[in-house]
């Protein structure tokens, strides 16, 4: 049976012990496991893993770029026989498939482990608990942790060099529509964290993304106008019927109304040619409020709302 030991730092915080070290990552792989529950390690992983997130992490660190600082958290079980050397500052434990019980980090664990690179991890262990206190832990831990907002890492892959075309157009065109005056989503857009009553830059690209393959030809500013004509044609509408325009900045009827815009740009190409201005907008979007109750357009689901007016959109052409 191997034994290794490594170097640790022994920390007391309130009631429990912990040792913080460096393990390499096939060590790791050979001796944790996920869930008290199951008698197999390897099943264990494999009901609880996100497989494609675990291959994310390994292809990250295999990348030769990958660096992941965040300790692995970790409790000893019985059967490791941990132990500490006081006076070497060392601790050393029998290497079995059940030695350490994940409390945190599973995926990068079984990333680690299915990684071609070799690498040390920073691992934090705790000895001495039972069933409850690593239970309890575990809840703290997944509980207290926040992850960052999606807002902010969309906002900050442009300076992290990160961004796909398609993520770029998205943010020229946020950003153009967040500064322009006479947009009519200026002041209403939120670029790296919700707000009520705006639009973030999460629900913006994922609006546009459903409408990116009619967009993909034009510049961000050609979209940022044609848009934000769009836009502005839609408010005047919900207002010219009694509406509160408030409703576009309920973030599933904007998705909504942004995947409508593909109609719409299409009635108007069909009448007027690619003259996407507001006043074109009107003149193929009046009939269609006329027609609707604007309470329709507050579901709680983006299909049903794009249902409802394509339903009657297509009803009330006429010869």
């Amino acid at each position: 049976m191997a034994r290794e030991s490594y170097a640790a730092v022994l920390l007391t915080q309130g009631e429990h012990r912990f040792y913080q070290l460096a393990m390499p990552s096939d060590v790791l792989g050979e001796c944790t496991f996920v869930t008290t529950r199951d008698t197999d390690p390897e099943a264990g992983f494999q009901r609880l893993l996100d497989k494609k997130r675990a291959t994310e992490i390994a292809n990250y660190i295999d990348s030769g770029h990958g660096t992941i600082p965040t300790s692995v958290i970790l409790s000893a079980q019985e059967v490791c026989h941990l132990e500490y050397d006081s006076r070497n500052k060392t601790i050393s434990f029998e290497i079995l498939p059940s030695s350490f019980l994940i409390l945190d980090g599973q995926h990068r664990v079984y990333g680690f482990k299915i990684s071609d690179t070799k690498i040390r991890v920073p691992v934090i262990i705790y000895d001495g608990l039972n069933r409850r206190d690593e239970s309890r832990l575990f809840i703290d831990i997944n509980s207290k942790q926040r992850g960052v907002p999606s807002e902010l890492l969309l906002d900050i892959k442009n300076q992290a060099e990160y961004e796909n075309s398609e993520e770029q157009l998205f943010r020229e065109v946020f950003d153009l529509m967040s500064t322009d005056p006479t947009s009519p989503l200026f002041g209403r857009l939120s670029p790296s964290k919700r707000a009520k009553s705006k639009i973030s830059r999460v629900t913006f690209n994922a609006a546009l993304k459903s409408i990116y393959p009619a967009l993909s030809s034009r510049t961000p500013v050609e979209i940022q106008e044609i848009l934000s004509d769009y836009i502005a044609s839609v408010r005047d509408q919900i207002i010219r019927n009694g509406g509160d325009e408030e409703v576009i900045m309920n973030s599933v009827t904007f998705r909504a109304l942004t995947s409508f815009f593909i109609q719409a740009a299409r009635r108007v190409k069909d009448r007027f040619g690619p003259d996407y201005s507001v006043d074109n907008f009107n003149e193929v979007l009046m009939p269609l409020f006329d027609s609707i109750q604007l309470a329709k357009l507050s579901g709680t689901s983006q299909a049903k709302i794009i249902d409802y007016l394509d339903k009657h959109f297509k009803g009330e052409f006429q010869l």
